[in-house]
């Protein structure tokens, strides 16, 4: 039998609390522009900054937009999102390049507190859930 798991190499330390990144290069292996996937991600405060397209960006200036104008603007990160774009989002803004499960677990959790619906999800289902986000270009650290 087959089954499509993430390339991890799973050790006990980093299973209960793994860290993940966004990994531009996933993008890019499905054949997307990392450029517009992540222009369409861009806060009204960084699309303002912009001189030119967000196609024309590397992933790295991209990066430094959401960081320095997205990860305060109000809104940006909304319950109303779907989970794999809120963590997407989380991870793009966050001054690290990786978080760990439990801090990212918690900021989607505070998220839906603001929320009339708050969808049922515990730290393991999302744990599971962002071992399987290749395609949001979300990965393990």
């Amino acid at each position: 039998m087959t089954t499509n798991t993430p390339d991890i190499a799973v050790s006990p330390e980093n299973d209960e609390n793994p860290s993940y990144t966004f990994d531009p290069d996933l993008i890019a292996n499905q054949g997307r522009s990392v450029g517009v996937v992540l222009g369409t991600r861009l806060c009204e405060a960084a699309r303002a900054k912009l001189k030119g397209a967000p196609e024309d960006l590397s992933y790295r200036e991209l990066h430094a937009l959401f960081r320095a104008h997205c990860s305060g603007q109000e809104g940006y990160l909304s319950p109303q999102h779907p989970v794999l774009e809120t963590v997407a989002r989380i991870l793009l803004t966050a001054p690290e390049d990786a978080l760990p499960l439990s801090e990212i677990y918690e900021q989607v959790s505070s998220l839906w507190l603001t929320s009339a619906w708050s969808p049922s999800l515990d730290a393991g289902s999302m744990r599971r859930l962002l071992d399987h986000a290749r395609a949001h270009g979300i990965a393990r650290a």
